[in-house]
């Protein structure tokens, strides 16, 4: 299915020197006018900050790439698949990348529509998740605001975090804003992530 026009569908890859498979964060942005190459750039730039999600993952990581699909008013998607390079700088051992941080995407829309997540691997330390999967509660601050200063970012770039739609039973309407990110205080598990 199409992107809608304006919108971009954004999918980022993170890799750790430990495995041969990255993980891929995916979420959609309101591109206004912009072309898929500058929304890239600010993508890429989003995730640099001093203050935003590169200083909760390991120091083993990085984000290696970005996939930008941005919707046009005919035809296909205007893609732009490029590689960044932004490390991690949590200097900690963390636990595999399995093992992620669940974050809610709220918007201001009710119902199943209304909400979205994304996983964030490489960013638990081990020690700081106990055995029931409760993430200490600083760790837990330390997440969120690293979150918020990168989903701020976005929309000081002009390109605000959306959620894109799906077919489906009920009517998907247009993409919605994005108006916070919220860390879950419990970890999240996604066996395929586990490389073998």
């Amino acid at each position: 299915m199409p992107t809608p026009f304006e919108y971009a569908d954004v999918s980022v890859y993170v890799q750790s020197s430990g495995t041969t498979r990255p993980a891929v964060l995916t979420f959609g942005v309101d591109g206004g006018s912009k072309t898929a190459s500058a929304i890239h750039a600010d993508i890429a730039a989003s995730l640099a900050i001093a203050t935003g999600i590169k200083t909760r993952l390991s120091n083993g990581c990085s984000f290696n790439r970005v996939r930008v699909a941005l919707g046009v008013m005919d035809g296909e998607d205007i893609v732009h698949d490029a590689p960044i390079s932004v490390a991690g700088t949590l200097g900690t051992a963390v636990l595999p990348s399995n093992c992620a941080c669940l974050v809610h995407k709220r918007t201001a829309r009710g119902g199943r529509r209304g909400r979205g997540r994304l996983f964030l691997p490489w960013v638990l330390p081990e020690g700081l998740v106990a055995e029931n999967g409760i993430i200490t509660g600083s760790e837990q601050v330390l997440i969120q605001t690293a979150v918020s200063a990168w989903h701020a970012d976005l929309s000081t770039r002009g390109v605000p975090m959306v959620l894109l739609h799906q077919a489906g039973a009920s009517s998907e309407g247009p993409p919605d804003a994005v108006t916070s990110l919220s860390v879950d205080g419990m970890v999240s598990t996604q066996r395929r992530r586990l490389g073998r």
